[in-house]
């Protein structure tokens, strides 16, 4: 049933309202070999499920509406990440270009989920163009960070400044020199995030000296994290509420100092979930947030 849903996003932070997500099913069973996906050892699914299940409930405690994608292909075990195969913006979707082999093909089920709720497709990275969504973070309401790395082109940040541009936000490049365990495929969002129009959570090493400069002129501070808990995917928050902000279970560094700034944090387990490549944010795509006033 088409319920015309009409999306509004226009920061990482602000209480969030309505999402997507896609639970793991079968098709996450069909990894045998975790190497050639590039993942840290072989999640059971039933425990990734789980994991899922558990931030599904905390977003609906806090009165999130999650809507899910149905059943997939057996090749597409990674469309759990379902943030990096788009994001909303006022009135509709833009669809990523996924870049890694194993990933193509998502787009095509962020699309037929988009009709299923109402939402217009504004555009599709297409052609020589590669963006996967988990390399965009909203600075504010006027500015996105796009990183620039494998998973991310020259042409894919191309076709994306010249839709954000309809809508006036600027798009900041940032080369991204990758995580400790990098190949070169890291996301932004696994090496900065921000938690309030003030803060943010990075792990320097891997950002340039000028983007850690432009936040700092932009008045946004930032909680800096410690390699392993970088590793342990601390960057990869997801922001409920002005006050409230979802972290992965076992980087108590980086939960005493977003306590310390004020926040509300709440520890998700998502230990079988990060052998898999991503994190806490790459679980969910936003289609409605309301912003501070």
């Amino acid at each position: 049933m088409t319920l015309g849903i009409r999306p509004s996003v226009r920061r990482d932070t602000g209480t969030l309202e309505r999402v997507l997500v896609h639970e793991p099913g079968d098709e996450f069973s069909t990894v045998v070999d975790p190497d050639a996906w590039g993942w840290n050892g072989l999640p059971r699914r039933k425990r990734v499920a789980k994991e899922h299940a558990a931030l599904v409930d905390t977003l609906e405690d806090h009165g999130v509406t999650v809507h899910e994608i149905g059943e997939v292909e057996s090749e597409l075990a990674e469309l759990l990440f379902v943030r990096d195969v788009g994001f909303a913006i006022e009135g509709g979707l833009v669809v990523a270009g996924m870049v890694e082999p194993n990933r193509q093909g998502e787009e095509r089920h962020l699309t037929e989920a988009a009709v299923d709720l109402g939402i217009p497709i504004y555009h599709t990275v297409h052609g020589p163009g590669g963006f996967e969504a988990g390399n965009m973070v909203w600075l504010d309401e006027e500015t996105v960070a796009v990183g620039r790395s494998k998973t991310t082109n020259a042409e894919g940040i191309r076709q994306l400044r010249s839709v954000l541009s309809t809508y006036d936000i600027e798009l900041v490049e940032v080369p991204i020199f990758g995580s400790t365990e990098s190949s070169g495929q890291t996301h932004l969002t696994l090496v900065f995030g921000m938690v309030r129009p003030d803060l943010a959570v990075i792990y320097p090493q891997a950002v340039p000296t000028e983007f850690q400069e432009l936040l700092a002129d932009r008045g946004i501070d930032c909680i800096e994290v410690p390699m392993r808990e970088q590793r342990n995917r601390a960057t990869s928050t997801i922001v409920v509420d002005d006050e409230t902000v979802l972290l992965a279970a076992g980087n108590p560094e980086t939960r005493a100092a977003l306590t310390a700034a004020g926040m509300e944090v709440i520890e998700l387990d998502i230990r079988n979930t990060a052998k898999a490549g991503g994190g806490l944010k790459g679980l969910v795509l936003p289609l409605e947030r309301s912003q501070l006033q």
